[in-house]
Parts: structure tokens; C-alpha cells; sequence
């Protein structure tokens, strides 16, 4: 075999071996997370329209210009 897929066979038993020891203990309490995602909605979703604002007016700069030309 290819030392790679090799090495990578091992990377794969190695990391199913600690998901599985992972997997045995207690939850992890995970709820600030997604608090602090789920708060951060608001901010993302602004940006994403400030920037579809800027690809759309470049466009129709780049149209009523070729239009004018």
C-alpha cells in the first residue's frame, strides 16, 4: 500500500477511537453556543444585504453605462 493511505487509514482508526471514547461521556452542554449564534442573526443577515446592495448597483452601473455608451 501507499504510505499515505496508510498514514491516513491510521488518522482514520485514531480518530474513531476518540470519537467513541468521546461518545461514552457525559453531553457537552452546548446552549451558550448557540445562544451567542442564534444573537448573532441579526448583524450577519445586514451585512449580507449591505453587500448584495453593492453587487447590485454595481451592476446596474456597469448596464446604464453600457447602455449610455
Amino acid at each position: 500500500m501507499n504510505a499515505n493511505i496508510v498514514r491516513g487509514l491510521v488518522a482514520v482508526g485514531v480518530l474513531a477511537a476518540a470519537g467513541a471514547s468521546q461518545a461514552a461521556g457525559t453531553a457537552v452542554d452546548v446552549t451558550d453556543v448557540v445562544s451567542t449564534v442564534g444573537a448573532q442573526l441579526v448583524p450577519i443577515g445586514l451585512v449580507g444585504v449591505a453587500v448584495l446592495g453593492v453587487v447590485v448597483a454595481v451592476k446596474a452601473f456597469k448596464w446604464v453605462r453600457g447602455a449610455l455608451s
